[in-house]
């Protein structure tokens, strides 16, 4: 051994990083050495995900706040916390448009997830909101945020019936405060009733501003009215000071007769401070009208606020209903034409006369844009009566999204790019619908080949099933037969992996049919091919598969008879070749066949498939009791993993984790891992592999061997 702690730690870098020795091994030359602080360098160079704890995760999808500082309506508040404690399924928030029960409502959920003891504590918070799209929220959507919030997305797939008892599973399992916001707009009735029936301990906070008869039942009504006199000054005096207009209006007590005018209602508050800046009228003036205007208050304040906007403005207003939660700069910008001072000038306009919302979680992050419900559903009015200028704004828009999908596309070789779509994935998605309903089926499809991997590797499969149908059903449509063999491909791919057989199955008659009027391309007939092996993995019949796949390797040595072995879809149907022979315990040819497929790979292939040849190479070893080299391609696989989020990935590893630390004795370890193995196998909906990750536990629990063939 070395006589110094600064040779020892030299020693033990170059054996991890250039020796490939694994933890096992490290940890005892640690020992050995009398290296202090063993555990510190131990972690660095080869770190143990699959044991450390994680730090907690808190599970919310709420909006990011329109508003810089919350005024605490304290009376407001304390009845919503009030009621939260009561035995009541549902909390109600009631009142008129505009009031700020959307505002309450977020401030009340993210104070339930801190331990403050102001509010009753939830584990978790999921925001659903009707404002975007209204009437479009039923059951089956609150059921599909709840599972997407809560990371079971695998749930989503699953028929509504056994959804909706797996979520309530969930929501029995955790306390979850489930808000729903705008449900005047509702109208599904099942989704009144399930919400006043919410299973224990979970609770449900709605806002309306009409209160139904239903809502008698099981449910705490807390009303909503104008802001209280010391409230109502605070917003002003927040307000002002973003206007720059405080010292123009002097003491507040100038403007008590526009309190008085608009109700104390935030929103009308907020409107009419921004006319006052704009319009350049005495104060007295301005109140005149207010207790002079017809009809809705807020359609007279609109239709002031709508005349002061120029024509960029208005543009950048109109085309901010096309997003469905919020837009960034880039994208308004590009959607309404207005770019540079333009846009800026505009943008401060219609945030001054509070017709548009920014949203900022912090100075490091860009701000994004939304509208208020009263302000898109008057917008959304004035669109309607422009259809020219609508027709050119989408098309504008959907280039955008367009655009932005090309970037990221199969981004098999660069993993960090999908980072690009995470905050536009609504849009993405949103875009392609809306396409593909008006029968714009290129731009649909364009859209779909450009996102369709991301949602894959993100783990957002119900998204990723719609964008699918999407991508056939277009292709279908415009004839190209090549594109919706791959789309009909990908579709069978995703019923297969959450053993939704039955459903898949006429869909592989359908794709062989589609299949043979065309001369297909290498990668399109290999997507093919693999998707039919998938079906005939969840069936259990490898031999089924392995015929597949045979298949697709003989068609790309025909048709490519000299490049053949260096594509990217040559490399994965090999590496599934070579897990055959690993399942049918060939060890030999499948570790022959996947180190050569390994070399290959590491220079043209996607990281998932290296990921997935070392893991089978790490399952290999394990079958041999060669535990320090499965350990070390694990390491590998997992940091890679974790890195790149790749959730399907991270339950597989954690499942031969747990082999691994079977065969050394490692029970407590083992039992671990399968836990966390289990819970992505759940939250993925891939319900084969949950089933035998969770025989594998129970045998260990009863003291039986684990399964000695690993899940694929």
């Amino acid at each position: 051994m070395p006589p110094d702690a600064t040779s020892i730690k030299l020693l033990a870098e170059a054996a991890v990083r250039r020796g490939f020795l694994g933890r096992e091994w490290l940890q005892r030359f640690l020992h050995a050495a009398r290296y202090p602080f063993a555990d510190k360098l131990l972690d660095a160079l080869c770190p143990a995900p699959q044991v450390r704890p994680r730090p907690p995760r808190v599970y919310e999808n709420l909006p990011a706040p329109t508003y810089s500082q919350f005024v605490m309506r304290e009376q407001a508040f304390a009845e919503v916390s009030d009621g939260l404690g009561k035995r009541s399924a549902a909390v109600l928030i009631v009142g008129m448009g505009g009031n700020g029960k959307t505002s309450l409502a977020r401030e009340v959920a993210a104070h339930c997830l801190r331990d403050d003891g102001e509010t009753q504590q939830f584990d978790a918070v999921v925001w659903v909101s009707d404002k975007d799209r209204p009437g479009t929220t039923n059951l089956t959507t609150v059921l599909d945020e709840v599972a997407r919030t809560l990371d079971y997305p695998g749930f989503t797939q699953f028929d509504h019936d056994e959804k909706r008892r797996e979520v309530e599973q969930l929501l029995r399992r955790q306390r979850v405060l489930l808000v729903v916001d705008n449900f005047e707009t509702i109208t599904d009735g099942a989704l009144l009733t399930w919400l006043l029936n919410l299973p224990e301990p979970s609770k449900a906070l709605i806002t309306t501003r009409e209160y139904r008869r239903e809502f008698r039942r099981s449910s705490w009504p807390v009303e909503l009215r104008g802001m209280r006199e010391e409230e109502v000054r605070t917003l002003i005096d927040q307000r002002l000071r973003q206007l720059r207009i405080a010292k123009l209006v002097g003491r507040l007590e100038k403007l008590e007769p526009l309190i008085t005018a608009t109700g104390g209602n935030p929103k009308a508050i907020e409107i009419t401070l921004g006319l006052l800046k704009y319009e350049r009228r005495p104060l007295q003036d301005l109140v005149d009208d207010l207790y002079a205007a017809r009809g809705d208050l807020f359609d007279d304040l609109f239709s002031r606020a709508w005349a002061l906007l120029d024509e960029a403005a208005r543009r950048v207003l109109l085309v901010a209903t096309f997003f469905p939660t919020s837009a960034s700069g880039d994208a308004l910008r590009a959607t309404a034409d207005v770019q540079g001072f333009a846009f800026d000038r505009a943008v401060e306009r219609l945030a001054d006369l509070a017709l548009l919302d920014v949203q900022q979680a912090d100075l490091s992050s860009p701000p994004r844009y939304a509208l208020h419900p009263l302000v898109r559903a008057f917008a959304g009015a004035r669109l309607a009566e422009q259809p020219t200028k609508e027709d050119d704004s989408r098309s504008r828009w959907l280039a955008w999204v367009i655009n932005l999908s090309a970037t990221v596309g199969d981004s098999w070789l660069d993993l960090p790019r999908l980072a690009t779509l995470d905050s536009e994935c609504e849009t993405i998605h949103a875009a392609a619908r809306w396409a593909f309903d008006r029968q714009c089926y290129a731009p649909a499809l364009e859209i779909v080949l450009g996102a369709s991997y991301y949602y894959y590797a993100r783990g957002l499969w119900e998204q990723k099933a719609d964008l699918d149908q999407i991508h056939f059903e277009s292709a279908h449509a415009l004839g190209n037969t090549s594109e919706e063999v791959r789309g009909l491909a990908y579709y069978v791919q995703m019923l297969s992996k959450q053993d939704q057989r039955e459903q898949a199955i006429p869909y592989i008659a359908r794709l062989r049919a589609v299949a043979e009027m065309i001369v297909l391309h290498e990668d399109v007939f290999y997507f093919m091919h693999n998707a039919i092996a998938s079906y005939w993995i969840a069936d259990s019949d490898l031999d089924a598969a392995w015929k597949e796949w045979q298949k697709s390797l003989v068609y790309a040595r025909k048709r490519n008879p000299e490049t053949y072995g260096t594509s990217h879809t040559y490399i994965a149907n090999l590496s599934w070749i070579g897990f055959y022979h690993l399942w049918t315990g060939h060890l030999a040819e499948a570790q022959h066949l996947l180190l050569e497929v390994l070399e290959y790979a590491q220079h043209s292939a996607s990281q998932r498939v290296v990921n997935f040849v070392q893991q089978n190479l790490a399952r290999i070893h394990i079958e041999l009791n060669q535990r320090d080299e499965a350990e070390r391609y694990l390491t590998v696989c997992a940091q890679q993993a974790y890195i790149h989020q790749d959730r399907e990935a991270m339950a597989s590893i954690q499942r031969a984790y747990a082999r691994l630390h079977t065969l050394r004795g490692d029970i407590p370890a083992a039992r671990a891992s399968l836990a966390e193995a289990i819970d992505r196998f759940e939250r993925l909906g891939m319900r084969r592999e949950l089933a035998e990750a969770r025989q594998t536990l129970a045998d260990l629990d009863t003291g039986a061997a684990v399964d000695a063939h690993p899940a694929a």
